[in-house]
């Protein structure tokens, strides 16, 4: 009994310490990286075209004045723009695309639309707007997702927005760029809204947060199996980063979205260990980190008196309860 009781305080002594010197470790934020399909939008930096830039135009009915010229630019020497927003219904100037864009619903994904844009002057409740038009095989109207974001000064900025609220009819769309207010303020006329550099396509969305199972009490010199799986929303080839918790990292080969995998490990030193794993797909998008605690018990049956007497060597002063038990 003598001995147990021992045992389990050199236990306790010694994750003590190790948690003092390891601390908290915080988590990699997880990263979204767009982009990862073809730009399918028509002209995105608006540099070709005779008197209005292909594949764009605008509604002539509405107040606004539209803009196609050298003046200002992101990228490349062309940028469009727009001004005389009014408060008169529709609230809104927009380019347009004049072409119906083709897209594949079946992806399990979304779409994005993101552009650059910036204000000649600062703007009086104004935003830039983007919307995606969605239509089924017959070209009528499925829907639409827009998004909205305002500047407070004249530097170019970019704005973006994901989608997709119905891939089962949504067989095409149109890409409407344009320059919106809030009601009920009224907005300045005079304020001309640019943009440059149009992206439309696919947005890659991060792998969900893996799961890893396996043996979470056994013993050290031991080899344990454990399983680690994942969804990919967009169906990419994964990779795991694993952090085992004993200063041994591993990152593993490309496995398919779904596919169950499995890593030996072995655990060399009788502790609590906390397991880290996470999936990067092949465009390098990052998920969240799972744990696991994995408890390698530690051995109370004997004592250690080689390990103790060094020890007490060389804390002369430290464990008075141990030194006493033992008789030091």
């Amino acid at each position: 009994m003598k001995h147990k009781i021992i045992g389990i305080l050199i236990c306790m002594l010694l994750l003590a310490n190790i948690s003092t010197v390891l601390g908290n470790t915080s988590e990699i934020p997880r990263r979204n990286i767009a982009g990862i399909g073809p730009n399918l939008a028509p002209n995105p930096s608006f540099e070709e075209g005779n008197t209005m830039p292909v594949g764009w135009t605008y509604d002539p009915n509405t107040t606004g004045i539209f803009h196609w010229d050298s003046n200002y630019a992101h990228s490349g020497e062309k940028s469009v723009g727009i001004l005389n927003l009014t408060n008169i219904y529709p609230y809104e100037i927009m380019w347009i695309t004049t072409d119906f864009i083709p897209v594949n619903e079946t992806i399990n994904s979304s779409y994005m639309l993101s552009v650059w844009f910036k204000f000649i002057d600062i703007p009086n409740y104004q935003y830039a707007w983007i919307r995606i038009l969605g239509y089924d095989i017959s070209y009528q109207p499925t829907g639409g997702s827009g998004h909205g974001e305002g500047s407070s000064d004249t530097e170019w900025h970019q704005i973006s927005g994901d989608t997709w609220y119905d891939h089962g009819q949504t067989k095409y769309v149109k890409l409407e760029i344009g320059q919106a207010f809030n009601l009920p303020y009224k907005p300045n006329p005079l304020i001309e809204i640019r943009f440059d550099d149009v992206y439309f396509g696919i947005w890659n969305i991060a792998p969900n947060t893996p799961t890893i199972t396996g043996e979470t009490n056994g013993k050290v010199r031991t080899l344990y199996d454990y399983t680690i799986s994942t969804i990919d929303p967009n169906q990419d080839n994964v990779t795991y980063e694993i952090d085992w918790g004993d200063n041994t990292t591993q990152t593993t080969a490309f496995y398919k979205s779904g596919e169950e995998i499995i890593i030996p490990h072995i655990w060399g030193i009788e502790r609590t260990y906390s397991v880290r794993v996470k999936a990067i797909d092949e465009y390098r998008a990052e998920s969240d980190w799972a744990t696991l605690t994995v408890t390698m018990p530690c051995s109370y049956n004997k004592p250690i008196p080689q390990f103790l007497e060094s020890l007490f060597q060389r804390f002369p002063h430290a464990f008075p309860i141990l030194r006493q038990l033992l008789g030091y």
